[in-house]
């Protein structure tokens, strides 16, 4: 009888402690959802409500740019719950370089000038770029490690992407005139965010050796974030509701 109870009492504790353990993975996991980086993720869940109960309203740029988000999104949680469960989450940051570069490049391609040079040898630039951040992977820095070297690329592409756009713009006569507003405030977000954490993403890798020595960087890339969001949001309501105005508008006139 003594034993019975004991191995009752040994089972009522074992399942107490895992209930316990589960309930502590779980509580630092919804942790990661109230530090001050998290900040920008309402902001950019919004963003991607918005962008898919809109979607027949968009065109197809901002289409390209709601895809986007939603796989920033999807990352986002993945590696937060993928950093608490397994400790390790820089596998996703490698995917999302890659998905970062090929979406942002099929936006550009959809709004620069034909004559510009990004345009005119996408596939080539493309290509070129995809590869060199696969190869990084392979052999320079494993899935495992932070991938600067392919970060920092696909930053400057972005970056060059943007200031094409916007040196251009003014010569531009395109099928989006009536999203020039809000094209040209989502280029304005890229720029700054891009532009202002360009240098972070660079000395990332020092960072990781210098044991936190510049972690301040990283709250001012998350500043930079929420504004990179905010603006991209603001993008996509005038993107949506000024060309339901201008629809209404010619309906009227008729």
């Amino acid at each position: 009888m003594i034993i019975k109870t004991l191995c009752l009492c040994e089972i009522f504790f074992t399942h107490i402690s895992e209930a316990l353990s589960c309930f502590c993975m779980w509580e630092k996991i919804w942790h990661q959802f109230h530090e001050f980086t998290n900040i920008p993720l309402p902001f950019l869940l919004m963003s991607c409500i918005l962008g898919l109960w809109h979607w027949q309203r968009l065109s197809k740029p901002f289409q390209v740019v709601v895809i986007y988000l939603i796989f920033n999104f999807l990352i986002e949680i993945g590696a937060r719950v993928a950093g608490m469960v397994y400790r390790q989450n820089l596998p996703l940051l490698h995917l999302y370089t890659f998905g970062e570069c090929l979406l942002f490049s099929l936006f550009y391609r959809q709004i620069l000038d034909d004559s510009s040079v990004f345009k005119r040898y996408f596939g080539w630039i493309l290509g070129a770029v995809l590869t060199l951040v696969a190869l990084n992977t392979l052999f320079l820095q494993n899935i495992f490690e932070y991938n600067s070297y392919a970060k920092t690329l696909v930053q400057v592409l972005i970056i060059l992407y943007a200031l094409d756009y916007a040196f251009r713009f003014s010569e531009r006569e395109d099928s989006f005139s009536g999203q020039r507003q809000p094209l040209r405030l989502f280029n304005a977000a890229v720029l700054i965010y891009y532009c202002g954490s360009l240098f972070i993403f660079m000395s990332s890798k020092f960072d990781l050796e210098m044991q936190g020595a510049i972690l301040i960087l990283w709250k001012i890339n998350a500043i930079l974030n929420l504004i990179f969001q905010l603006m991209v949001l603001v993008a996509l309501w005038k993107s949506i509701f000024s060309q339901q105005k201008s629809s209404s508008s010619q309906a009227s006139a008729f």
